[in-house]
């Protein structure tokens, strides 16, 4: 009994960090978002599917953009690869690209994270912001598990048309991923 609960003390530990360092790196790079847009006036979203993600960096690191959940209260940082312990602070890209309508972002169980993304329905909202300020606004369209050998799964779709961005991250257990698919409704 002692062992669990300091298991979920030293959880609830590191969730309340990432969610201080998640608040400061949105913060930051909110500001930095802003400033470019102002910078480059008015501009519009691609269409070209083969257009790297552009990049700010805040803390040393690079980021892609900001992930916004509305039904969950969380608007967080997505740093634009992937590595075990940058997933300590923040989500990360785990591969593809909005433009090419096949992100695949990877974060944490921490409540401050992806901890809850199991409580989305199908409509959701979930929004993704690019560091040249474009919106991409989703819903959720699709809810699986996962075992954690199915990157096939996780990263390729079945048809085109099925997903454009897929948010994930292991249950409790480290048994399963609870992934979530959106389609986007809209670009603004």
């Amino acid at each position: 009994m002692a062992a669990a609960l300091a298991v979920f003390l030293h959880n609830r530990f590191e969730s309340q960090q990432a969610q201080t360092a998640s608040a400061e790196i949105v913060a930051e790079l909110s500001g930095q978002i802003a400033a470019e847009s102002e910078e480059q006036g008015e501009t519009f979203p691609t269409d070209n599917p083969d257009r790297s993600m552009p990049e700010l960096t805040v803390q040393d690191a690079h980021y892609a953009g900001i992930l916004t959940i509305p039904e969950l209260e969380l608007e967080l940082p997505v740093l634009a690869s992937f590595d075990y312990d940058s997933l300590q602070v923040t989500p990360c890209l785990y591969s593809g690209t909005i433009y090419r309508r096949n992100m695949v972002i990877g974060a944490h169980n921490y409540d401050a994270h992806f901890g809850r993304i199991s409580e989305l329905g199908i409509g959701s909202e979930v929004n993704f912001t690019d560091v040249e300020n474009h919106t991409y606004s989703c819903e959720v369209v699709n809810l699986e598990m996962l075992k954690p050998n199915q990157n096939d799964v996780l990263m390729e779709k079945q048809h085109e048309n099925d997903w454009d961005i897929t948010l994930f991250t292991c249950n409790f257990s480290g048994t399963e991923r609870i992934t979530v698919r959106c389609k986007m409704k809209e670009i603004k």
